[in-house]
């Protein structure tokens, strides 16, 4: 509500003006026709139907990319406490990589600086001070750890199968991360909307007067609110209020992995705020 306020405000006050110009544009033989406006309206639904069901796939995908990494760290971790003679203490060592590792993609999907989680888990990577990607660096450790506490070849072949898929996870992540909606369509769309609702009342204000205002204030309220869920869906990734809570995924995965080797310093599970959201 409050990235579409100050567009609402502008428009019912354009609506009003509408008011005080309509009778001198009567007194000039010019009288709006519903019909096109209407066409266009239809229009613009459908494009903004089309928009927000794009948006909304890369969001859901990326959810699901999401609870897949949870799902295989899960599973990771398991499967080296059952089939590896690794002890306690060494895997409570390559789970901080894992949990350093979703941090770290939480960090380059929302262009952040590495977190300092990833340096003290992983303190050469701080002095690799060219390395662009973190994350493959981390899988590189853990890959690496897997293969010196493996039993035997076949089940560092089960063990990497899971590297796999993580490493699939981060590519669909960074596909969509690097992959917007195009540009011209989305500005096509601003563009049509914002001149809908500035004609919008036209279409009313000779039946209802005064009340065309309220009137196409809700219709200009829909739009721009469609709108704007779909700017914020289309980067699943960011930080507002209806992106992917990463930090508390992050943090259900690292209590989650840190919790399955009996580790008793676990953090403090993050919770919604007031409003009920997560970050």
């Amino acid at each position: 509500m409050k990235k579409i306020l100050p567009k609402l405000f502008l428009f019912s006050m354009l609506n009003a003006l509408y008011l005080f110009i309509i009778p001198l544009w009567h007194m000039h033989g010019i009288i709006a026709k519903e019909n096109p406006i209407a066409f266009i309206g239809i229009s613009i639904s459908i494009f903004l139907g089309f928009r927000n069901n794009a948006a909304w796939m890369r969001y859901s995908e990326a959810r699901n990319l999401w609870g897949n990494l949870l799902i295989t760290a899960r599973s990771l971790v398991r499967e080296i406490k059952n089939t590896t003679p690794a002890t306690q203490a060494e895997i409570l060592s390559v789970v901080h990589l894992l949990v350093s590792y979703c941090y770290a993609l939480k960090s380059a999907l929302r262009h952040e600086s590495t977190p300092e989680i990833v340096s003290n888990c992983a303190p050469h990577l701080r002095e690799q001070r060219n390395i662009t990607t973190p994350c493959n660096a981390l899988l590189l450790e853990i890959g690496a750890w897997l293969h010196q506490h493996r039993q035997n070849d076949l089940n560092y072949q089960n063990l990497n199968q899971y590297l796999n898929t993580i490493s699939t996870i981060q590519g669909g992540c960074e596909r969509i991360s690097n992959t917007p909606i195009p540009f011209a369509y989305t500005l096509i769309l601003h563009r049509t909307v914002y001149i809908f609702c500035a004609i919008y009342p036209l279409l009313i204000i000779n039946n209802f007067g005064a009340l065309s205002v309220l009137f196409s204030l809700f219709t200009t309220y829909a739009l721009l609110a469609l709108d704007a869920i779909a700017a914020e869906l289309e980067d699943p990734f960011g930080c507002e209020d209806n992106d992917l809570p990463l930090n508390a995924i992050c943090n259900a995965i690292e209590i989650d992995l840190r919790e399955m080797v009996g580790d008793t310093l676990l953090p403090a599970k993050v919770r919604p705020d007031k409003y009920y959201r997560l970050v």
